[in-house]
């Protein structure tokens, strides 16, 4: 058997309170964008590498807030069972800051509780410990990488959020390593459609549990999601406006994805997302916020991104003055939005959730075989030509159930966003400590404008670096 070690073992720019990467690719088996854990039962260790083949290891080293500053070496040793093949060199130089409990940029992660029903077999009942132990586990992943889980939708989320997810907000239940003791930094609470009365009153119920519980998370409705007709547009105005009236403008954020902002007034809505590069000083300029969307004006956190991709975002965040970044879906697991047939002017899903209830086997998508989990051609009669066709769209966490681990699995779009999270600490870092001017020059050079990024992979290393050095030199 050939191995081929690659030295990719030279970490010098890590500090303190976070994990770092040695190797910067992810991957066992045939399987490049999941990180299996070598105590899975398939991909797992050990592995066979067959012949001029290349294998990457991922490995995640926390540095402890108590670590002296300086330069630490180790030694991977590569082993094909009893007989040593190679011995790598790790270098690891610790500097001397290190990064907030608090992660200052804000995300929003969303799935429906469907997802992680389906694919870990959990059975509809939420309730049970099984399922609550498996929703933990995604909440921890996502906090371990400087992200926000949202709960899974319930039918009354104020109760929920004051119920079982409390202890994400109030730091609790958050006991290890990264972000000890500190909550996620958004919180949603939706209020209930219906009449006037019944939504203003879910107004007042979601802001007096935020302050009953003294929450710090930024709080937001999610009003609406791409309206699209009149009718669309004339509800959504009025629950804002509801909102407001409810509880005042600036306890309650409102919420909406759409670029058609021109339809509300200044204040109806306070964050918008999916609005359009140009417009964006105009919202800003009238008070309003924007919030990056899927690809995050940057090379986005899909699977055929670049290894920077999930890093450029929290980049882009900052250059562009952006409130947070909103993912549409982070564990996409069956294509409901694609698997659907015209009936009228609406497109309907194939099947309904009952019948992947009893047989999820049967609409799962198959995600260690074929990496496209979204593809608008699926749809009955659709143009090929005009179909949305993503590998990995959706894909932060891989269900680990396939491969005998009774969790998440992260994916390399999680370990980028990861990445570009620390950076933008070490930027608040500096921005606090007056070195604005100096950061503006590091990152026009990674991020010169919206959707323009620094295609030289190893620049963004060399902008940590850059940044790291005058952080050092501040303390």
């Amino acid at each position: 058997m050939d191995l081929f070690v690659e030295h990719y073992m030279n970490v010098t720019v890590t500090s303190r309170g976070d994990a770092t990467s040695i190797f910067p690719f992810c991957t066992t088996g045939e399987h490049p964008t999941q990180m299996v854990p070598f105590s899975a039962r398939k991909f797992g260790a050990p592995f066979a590498v067959g012949a001029n083949r290349n294998q990457p290891v991922w490995v995640d080293i926390y540095v402890p807030e108590t670590a002296t500053p300086g330069e630490y070496c180790g030694l991977f040793k590569v082993m094909a069972g009893d007989m040593p093949l190679a011995e790598v060199k790790v270098v690891l130089t610790v500097w001397n800051f290190t990064l907030p409990h608090v992660t200052h940029f804000r995300s929003f992660l969303y799935t429906s509780p469907e997802n992680l029903q389906w694919a870990h077999r959990l059975g509809t009942n939420r309730d049970t410990p099984e399922w609550i132990a498996m929703e933990d586990a995604y909440f921890q992943m996502a906090h371990q990488h400087r992200l926000n889980f949202h709960p899974s939708q319930h039918d009354d989320m104020v109760k929920e959020i004051g119920r079982r997810y409390l202890k994400y907000y109030d730091g609790s239940g958050f006991t290890n390593r990264v972000g000890k003791g500190v909550g996620q930094n958004v919180v949603c609470m939706t209020p209930k459609t219906g009449d006037e009365m019944a939504f203003k009153q879910t107004c007042v119920d979601i802001v007096k549990l935020y302050e009953d519980k003294k929450m710090t998370a930024l709080l937001f409705a999610y009003i609406m999601d791409e309206p699209h007709t009149p009718e669309d547009f004339a509800t959504s105005k009025q629950r804002c406006q509801w909102a407001h009236q409810a509880v005042g403008n600036n306890k309650l954020n409102t919420f909406i994805a759409t670029p058609q902002w021109q339809s509300y007034a200044p204040g109806d809505v306070n964050i918008y997302a999916e609005t359009k590069v140009a417009d964006i000083p105009k919202v800003l300029e009238r008070g309003d916020t924007v919030w990056a969307f899927h690809g995050g004006y940057a090379a986005g956190a899909y699977l055929d991104s670049p290894g920077f991709g999930g890093r450029s975002i929290a980049w882009m965040n900052w250059k562009m003055n952006l409130g947070g970044w909103q993912y549409w879906n982070c564990c996409y697991y069956v294509d409901r939005e694609m698997r659907s047939h015209r009936e009228g002017k609406k497109w309907v899903c194939n099947f309904t959730d009952d019948m992947i209830d009893r047989e999820p086997e049967k609409y799962l998508e198959k995600l260690w075989d074929d990496p496209m989990n979204i593809d608008e051609s699926r749809k009955k009669d659709y143009p090929l030509s005009d179909a949305i066709r993503i590998n990995g769209d959706g894909l932060l966490f891989y269900p680990g159930y396939d491969v005998g681990i009774q969790g998440p699995i992260a994916s390399f779009a999680m370990k980028s966003l990861r990445r570009g999270v620390q950076d933008y600490e070490y930027l608040w870092l500096l921005r606090e400590a007056g070195r604005s001017a100096e950061i503006r020059l590091i990152v026009d050079g990674q991020c010169p404008a919206p959707k323009k990024w620094n295609e030289d992979v190893e620049s963004w290393d060399n902008a940590r670096l850059a940044l790291a050095k005058l952080l050092n030199y501040s303390q």
